[in-house]
């Protein structure tokens, strides 16, 4: 289908509207010129006419004067001649001025004839400012006469294509109404092959969000498998946390008990003495006294008296000991229903720490540095298994003894907790493995690489970062970062 035609028309018609904007242009240039000219020709006309009448006055009464002058012999008209005489000089000198050749050499002062050249040239200046009106109306009209023309002439161009036009949209809307049937005929096609492809992807769909979940599923129990294997290596150490203050409760319990004796000797003895005094029975108040003479240099009471107190304390820290390692690795250790909470990460370090200190405090000191960070918004009990994971390879890693250094801090939007340790570090070419699922640098049997994946996979979750730097012999630094912020995250992909 051809279109180029009517692409012509308003191509044409755009550079015949330019031409006679052009063409308009220059007449109005050559008017404005035009009119100019003829200004300049009507001043030169109206300034050759003054002089030509001030020379025909002054010449007129210069010849009286002379002839009056030959008459009478009056002084007068002498005067009156000198008088004129400068003023006819000075307008033979405008005309001489304005036009050189009406006074010639060969001419002189002959203002007679200088007059009649004077009547000429007002003539042809008169001429010349008619020829130049005359000019600007001729070239108006062959202008209008032109432009006429190419309006005419792109007005027949665009009827001619107008009417082609006309042919080929009812070429096209007969071809459109055939696509239109061939169209129908394939969306019928369409629809049948896009219902079984959705049924296809349907299905695919739906077991895609069974392996999503199975995956999920798998993820959840191997977050669930590091956590017990963690709590497994931990067992034995919580258990003995917990068997010291009980073995010294028991002790103190014991201890106690023989002091139970010597106070119910004590008590039996202050019944006997409130009875005899009661009776009036002096003898047995003696025998009685006698009684507590004895028992009391058989006994110190005085340290059985400070150091009940002691047994007490200490039994009582030995308690309040057993709780929080109770409380802290039962929050550990609950089943984890993706709740978000706001927590002081200091106060869940504590937490941990006392978790893993039987594997922390015989492989070297721990320091705090604690910032008093903010709270954040974060699931408690995977953002406590991430600071297990840290603190333990952190202990694993120092062969003998070291130092490993808590610190926490605010950067930016951040609250940062960093584990730093003296141990053997991680070497250049593992860099960029060391997140990787199931990658480790431990011995057989002492891990299976999951605890840092799974680590940077909580922290990711939670908007926030998990980096790290080492250097191999001198030990390594690993940088939790969650937002100061409330992250956008929904409780269920945590």
């Amino acid at each position: 289908m051809k279109t180029a035609g009517p692409h012509f028309s308003v191509r044409f018609f755009k550079v015949v509207l330019a031409g006679a904007v052009i063409l308009l242009g220059i007449l109005l240039i050559y008017d404005y010129r035009a009119e100019e000219s003829v200004k300049n020709l009507k001043e030169r006309y109206n300034q050759i006419e003054h002089f030509r009448n001030d020379i025909i006055h002054f010449n007129e009464i210069l010849t009286m004067s002379t002839q009056m002058t030959a008459a009478t012999g009056d002084i007068k008209w002498k005067k009156q001649y000198q008088e004129y005489e400068p003023k006819l000089a000075a307008a033979i000198q405008e005309v001489i001025r304005i036009s050189p050749e009406i006074y010639r050499k060969e001419t002189g002062r002959n203002n007679t004839a200088a007059i009649e050249k004077l009547d000429i040239l007002l003539k042809q200046q008169m001429e010349a400012a008619l020829a130049v009106e005359h000019s600007k109306e001729y070239l108006a009209q062959v202008s209008f006469i032109t432009v006429l023309c190419l309006l005419l002439l792109s007005w027949l161009i665009i009827l001619r294509n107008a009417r082609r036009a006309r042919e080929e949209l009812v070429e096209s809307n007969r071809l459109l109404s055939l696509r239109s049937l061939q169209l129908d005929e394939l969306n019928q096609t369409l629809e049948v092959k896009v219902l079984g492809r959705t049924h296809s992807l349907t299905r695919a769909l739906a077991h895609l969000q069974k392996t999503h979940q199975a995956l999920k599923d798998a993820q959840n129990q191997l977050l669930q498998s590091e956590k017990f294997s963690a709590i497994g290596q931990l067992a034995a150490g919580v258990a003995h946390e917990i068997n010291n203050p009980i073995g010294f409760i028991n002790s103190n319990l014991q201890t106690l008990q023989l002091y139970v004796v010597h106070y119910k000797q004590l008590l039996g003895i202050l019944n006997k003495l409130e009875k005899a005094l009661k009776d009036k029975d002096k003898e047995r108040v003696a025998e009685v006294v006698n009684s507590w003479e004895k028992i009391r240099l058989e006994t110190n009471f005085s340290f059985i008296d400070g150091d009940v107190s002691n047994l007490l304390k200490e039994s009582i820290d030995g308690a309040q000991k057993i709780g929080r390692i109770v409380t802290d690795l039962r929050t550990f250790a609950s089943p984890d229903r993706g709740m978000i909470d706001s927590v002081n990460l200091e106060v869940l370090l504590e937490s941990i720490l006392n978790i893993v200190w039987n594997e922390i405090k015989y492989k070297g000191e721990v320091k705090r540095e604690y910032g008093l960070v903010p709270m954040v918004n974060c699931n408690p009990q995977k953002v406590g298994q991430v600071f297990v994971n840290l603190l333990m390879n952190a202990a694993q890693s120092i062969k003998s003894k070291g130092v490993i250094t808590v610190r926490t801090y605010t950067k930016d939007d951040y609250v940062c907790v960093e584990v730093k340790d003296t141990g053997c570090g991680i070497a250049r070419e593992h860099f960029n493995k060391i997140f990787d699922p199931f990658f480790t640098t431990k011995a057989p049997g002492e891990g299976i690489g999951l605890s840092l994946s799974l680590s940077y996979d909580i922290i990711r979750k939670h908007a926030g970062d998990l980096k790290f730097d080492s250097k191999l012999g001198e030990g390594s630094t690993f940088t939790v970062m969650l937002p100061l912020m409330e992250p956008v995250y929904e409780s269920s992909q945590l």
